[in-house]
């Protein structure tokens, strides 16, 4: 039995979809995984026949009882992920494992009317990974078959560069905010003078730059972005509230815990009370609330959480949470 992974190419280098894929698949491969390139195109009406030749092309080493994991979703639309894993149907005895990144209707209230066509689309596999537990028992509510299934539970950030002892993340009393997107709005009325908020993004309103109480540090590459984040010390910000953090948690707080630092995150997020249990950040039920409880914070009390941190990124670091989901749904889908 040969397992297939699944990936993107051809998005732009930086994009993040295809990166979290690309560092999946590369794991995968780790683990004698084959993948399976998928290209990103746009074209609606491409023809049947044109299609089925791509797809062919694409599980060109599939065999018989293979085993196929696909990363979800591709991005392309959701009639062609429909498409290709129906085209898996052509082969014999194969195990079909659906890895879910993102539910773009859940992203998009402009998509939510193709939830059903989604979960559709999942209803097809043998097996899922869930970034959540919460994900799991939200699709069920909404019209998934009951599967086996595997929790993804924190994202993993490669990260080679040697974290010296000498650059250990100190009680900065700086909050750090990695968004290319960042919300103005909430970040013009940030008026703590004690807490500092440092913003990482490429594209911010100048408007901000007015806030005395705000840095802009704009946007870095990855290996200078985790460097940086490790010499400020300080918090790194994962908060949100909304309905799709309850059910999947922010890429963005691996890239924090990657870098060695300690999270703030809301106590409706699905890794709330792992954080809390490991002491890797801060957990608040309210925005109003997230200053006082980082000037409170001793020395002593920050240092225990960068100890329990260094241990706990090593996993992030190198793979360790996607290397188990793959082995644990593959053994879960052909073995229990």
């Amino acid at each position: 039995m040969t397992i297939h992974i699944t990936t993107l190419n051809g998005m732009a280098l930086n994009n993040d979809a295809q990166n979290h894929q690309q560092i999946v698949a590369n794991y995968g491969k780790q683990l004698g995984m084959n993948k399976f390139c998928i290209f990103t195109y746009n074209w609606p009406d491409e023809p049947v026949e044109a299609r089925n030749t791509r797809f062919d092309g694409i599980m060109a080493s599939l065999n018989d009882g293979d085993t196929v994991i696909l990363q979800s979703p591709s991005w392309i639309s959701m009639n062609w992920d429909q498409a290709f894993i129906d085209h898996l149907f052509i082969y014999q005895a194969i195990q079909k494992i659906i890895f879910i990144h993102d539910v773009i209707p859940l992203i998009d209230n402009n998509k939510k009317d193709l939830l059903p066509n989604v979960i559709n689309y999942y209803n097809k596999a043998d097996g899922l990974i869930v970034p959540s537990q919460n994900m799991y028992d939200f699709l069920r509510k909404n019209g998934l078959q009951k599967k086996k299934y595997v929790i993804q539970h924190f994202f993993d950030h490669p990260y080679t560069s040697t974290i010296e002892s000498s650059t250990k993340p100190k009680n900065s009393k700086t909050i750090n905010l990695v968004d290319k997107f960042p919300n103005s709005d909430y970040i013009n009325q940030w008026s703590s003078s004690d807490i500092k908020l440092k913003l990482y993004g490429a594209r911010i309103d100048p408007s901000i730059s007015n806030n005395p109480n705000v840095e802009l540090a704009g946007q870095k590459s990855d290996p200078a972005l985790l460097a940086e984040l490790q010499q400020t010390g300080g918090f790194g910000f994962a908060w949100s509230q909304d309905e799709y953090s309850h059910l999947h948690p922010s890429y963005i707080v691996s890239t924090y815990l990657a870098a060695g630092i300690p999270v703030i995150v809301s106590d409706t997020s699905p890794i709330a009370e792992k954080i809390k249990e490991k002491k890797l950040g801060i957990v608040a039920t309210s925005l109003e609330e997230i200053p006082e409880k980082i000037s409170t914070l001793s020395d002593e009390q920050y240092e225990d959480m960068i100890k329990n941190i260094d241990k706990f990124s090593k996993l992030i670091r190198n793979g360790y949470f996607t290397k188990k989901v793959l082995i644990d749904s593959v053994m879960k889908d052909n073995f229990e």
